[in-house]
């Protein structure tokens, strides 16, 4: 089941080592700079800024990424496919909903929220109804995507 895996790989979060960079102090702070990282990501996405995008993202090996039984391992290849997938700027649009945020520890936090992604395709805009999974960790003071996940819902065309 794919919740049970992005659980298990929040869980496992919560038993790395805690990075010595300062951590908010509270669970509102988590929320608040999380919401922000999660809008600074939206952002780029939307400008097709690519290069600000795999900033968002953990430099490691280790990095997966998953969406609808794929899956990504490594930030080389989430970064080839990220090339592929944004493209130009305005043939890729994500609108983000209200995102829940888990904070999990000192600088590790889930979001988990509704998207709504359209893109342009020669026989029109196609809109894909969307949730986002991001684990996250803070490191040297700025938070990193190390796990996402996209699930798309099924259209009932």
């Amino acid at each position: 089941m794919k919740t049970s895996r992005v659980w298990i790989c929040a869980m496992t979060l919560l038993v790395l080592p805690i990075g010595s960079a300062a951590q908010p102090s509270s669970a509102s702070a988590v929320r608040t700079e999380v919401l922000a990282f999660v809008r600074s990501f939206a952002d780029a996405a939307n400008h097709a800024d690519v290069a600000a995008v795999m900033e968002m993202y953990d430099h490691s090996p280790n990095l997966i990424s998953a969406a609808d039984g794929a899956i990504i391992r490594g930030w080389d290849a989430v970064r080839e496919d990220a090339n592929q997938v944004l493209g130009k700027e305005g043939l890729y649009k994500i609108s983000t909903g209200s995102f829940d945020v888990l904070p999990l520890g000192a600088g590790k936090a889930v979001a988990v929220g509704p998207v709504v992604t359209t893109v342009k395709t020669g026989a029109g805009p196609v809109t894909l109804d969307q949730v986002l999974t991001l684990v996250l960790e803070k490191k040297q003071g700025k938070w990193l995507i190390v796990h996402d996940h996209t699930s798309t819902k099924p259209r009932g065309d």
